[in-house]
């Protein structure tokens, strides 16, 4: 996918403190910016990262030309890292808006997202399901696998070696 159009990712959780500076060179390799401003350097990336944390936050960074509309590199490594973030891709040609969620080394959640970033669920997934002769409560249940995602990202926290507050 060679098209560019918006998109944000937005970083928080437990972050160790001696992945900073790789992190920080990461998110600037991106060509990325706070609010669709100015491009950040790996300082400016740094301060933002320190600044949200100290403030008990999270942190946005913004690209109004990324590849697809994703940070495939960034969003590999976080998720290699056990780092969490929030991804949203604008809707742009023939491409669906869609959010990730990643939380941890677990596979991110890939959904389908309108334009304010709010997750979407196919109304034929849920049509096909409440066709289903499976029971109320499985059918319940089966639709709330449909729209399941991870809880909310959290502050960042900087952790030492060994995940404790340095």
């Amino acid at each position: 996918m060679s098209d560019r159009f918006p998109g944000e990712i937005t970083i928080g959780g437990r972050i160790p403190s001696r992945l900073l500076n790789e992190l920080a060179g990461m998110i600037a390799s991106e060509g990325v910016s706070i609010d669709w401003q100015y491009t950040l350097d790996e300082a400016g990336v740094r301060a933002a990262i320190d600044t949200a944390a100290a403030r008990g936050e999270t942190v946005r960074f913004t690209d109004d030309e990324a590849c697809g509309g994703q940070f495939q590199d960034l969003e590999n490594w976080l998720t290699s890292h056990g780092i969490d973030f929030d991804r949203h891709s604008d809707a742009r040609y023939e491409y669906d808006g869609e959010n990730e969620h990643g939380r941890g080394r677990k596979r991110p959640i890939t959904m389908n997202s309108d334009q304010s970033g709010s997750d979407l669920v196919s109304a034929e997934e849920v049509r096909r399901i409440l066709a289903s002769h499976a029971p109320a409560g499985r059918k319940l249940t089966q639709i709330a696998k449909l729209a399941a995602v991870p809880p909310a990202l959290t502050p960042i926290v900087l952790t030492d070696r060994k995940a404790r507050h340095p």
